[in-house]
């Protein structure tokens, strides 16, 4: 075992003050404890003040005198003398452990191992793994990140305060590793005891899937910047079952009925019901049409970038569109834009409230499921309407009137056909209800047919 030669002084240390202010008993200086070995110093405090005057300290001991008081609060020599008796045990302790292990400490060496000791809660926190910290900090870097880069809309911030929210209610000390060693089953347990929108316990099976998926995206995100291996959380699949969830939109007679329906003296619907109209004839999302601006529209197009995506569309006019335009060209909207757009909140109030007075009554039954249950909800459609309805009618009617599916995806901006297949399903509904015509006719001429198809007796 090796012995480390060491100096430990004891010396107080006054502020630079006037010659004239350093009198007797108003003379106070912090004490430290200075350690040099090795060509190594160190400088620790001991957490008091002491007078520096002859008459209290003992330069020569490196000790307060018998009987002195010391510091505004004044506290006697014994209790200072016995701190200084414990600092200088600590430091040879440290000095030991460092001799039995035959190595000569370099400064951050030593200071490791007396925060270790000093303070041992505040030394654990400083070197645990990132992963085991709380996640928060890591999570509104995260958020700061999708913000400045400009890849995230208002709506997914607004999702991102939420996902925050449940990750803070699941445990205020939640980390990346009790998230990857809980699984999406820790996240499951938590969401199906959170209140829906019904004030009832549980979130809809679909709900917690999207908040799941948002969760691994927040994961994959923080392996990706070092935190973490979250591989074994990632691959992990969400086994719970769902039900598809119906396209809300208006057919084609319910369009032109809500577009030609006289409001009266109630204005703010009617600007509603015009606002809504532009996306069904348009496509635009709500985030987009409410930042339409003039300078968009040409004579025969919209050209603009989509807020959420930062695609650049080209929309053509049509006879529809092109007149709403036209019925507001000579009023004065903030921003120069095009159309009166209010909050999305209440514009979707309001189209309930609309949808109401247009008697768009057909019923529609929504299957969900909590967990196991299975939940079946019937409403009328009014009460199912809001602003993305629009753009869900836009492209249900325009595949209905036979325009291609490419065609329909460089308008809206749909980058594959999977976000299609809704839509093509509605479509391939509406021919097989408008085969049925077929049968109609042949029930009203009320005569059999052959094998042939032909009207049995008919002339060949």
């Amino acid at each position: 075992m090796i012995s480390i030669k060491r100096s430990i002084s004891f010396v107080p240390e006054q502020k630079k003050v006037a010659k004239e202010n350093r009198v007797g008993k108003n003379q106070t200086a912090r004490l430290r404890c200075t350690v040099t070995w090795n060509s190594q110093r160190v400088r620790l405090s001991i957490n008091h003040s002491v007078n520096p005057a002859t008459t209290h300290w003992d330069a020569s001991s490196q000790r307060c005198k018998a009987r002195s008081y010391h510091g505004i609060s004044r506290t006697p020599a014994v209790t200072i003398n016995r701190a200084i008796d414990e600092q200088e045990q600590l430091v040879n302790h440290i000095f030991l452990l460092f001799e039995e292990r035959d190595v000569i400490p370099t400064k951050a060496e030593f200071m490791e191992e007396y925060n270790r000791i000093v303070n041992p809660q505040d030394y654990e926190e400083a070197n645990k793994d990132v992963a085991d910290r709380p996640l928060f900090a890591i999570y509104d870097e995260f958020v700061s990140d999708g913000t400045t880069s400009g890849r995230w809309s208002s709506g997914t911030l607004v999702k991102t305060r939420t996902i925050r929210k449940h990750l803070y209610n699941i445990s205020p000390t939640l980390s990346l590793n009790d998230v990857i060693n809980g699984g999406v089953n820790l996240l499951i347990k938590h969401f199906s005891t959170v209140l829906d929108n019904l004030k009832e316990k549980g979130l809809a099976n679909t709900t917690i899937k999207n908040d799941i998926a948002f969760v691994k995206v927040f994961m994959r995100w923080a392996q990706e910047h070092g935190y973490c291996d979250a591989n074994a959380f990632l691959n992990q699949r969400v086994k719970l079952k769902t039900a598809e969830k119906p396209v809300i939109f208006l057919d084609w007679d319910e369009l032109m009925k809500v577009y030609n329906f006289d409001f009266g003296t109630k204005n703010y619907l009617a600007h509603v019901r015009d606002v809504f109209c532009f996306c069904c004839f348009t496509s635009l999302r709500y985030s987009d049409v409410y930042n339409l601006r003039r300078s968009n529209i040409t004579d025969t197009e919209i050209i603009i970038t989509t807020i959420k995506t930062h695609d650049t569309l080209r929309i053509e006019l049509n006879r529809y569109s092109r007149a709403i335009l036209e019925k507001y060209a000579d009023f004065d909207f903030p921003g120069n834009r095009a159309l009166p757009v209010i909050t999305n909140q209440k514009m979707n109030d309001y189209l309930k409230e609309l949808g109401k007075i247009c008697e768009l009554d057909t019923p529609i039954t929504i299957t969900l499921y909590k967990g196991t249950e299975r939940i079946d909800r019937t409403y009328k459609k009014y009460e199912l309407l809001s602003t993305h309805c629009g753009r869900r009618t836009f492209i249900s009617n325009a595949i209905m009137l036979g325009v291609p599916p490419n065609i329909v995806m460089k308008w809206t901006g749909h980058s594959d056909y999977k976000t299609m297949e809704p839509y093509l399903a509605i479509a391939d509904k509406a021919r097989a209800t408008a085969m049925t015509v077929f049968d109609r006719i042949a029930e009203n001429e009320n005569a059999p047919l052959s094998e042939g198809g032909a009207k049995s007796g008919a002339k060949k």
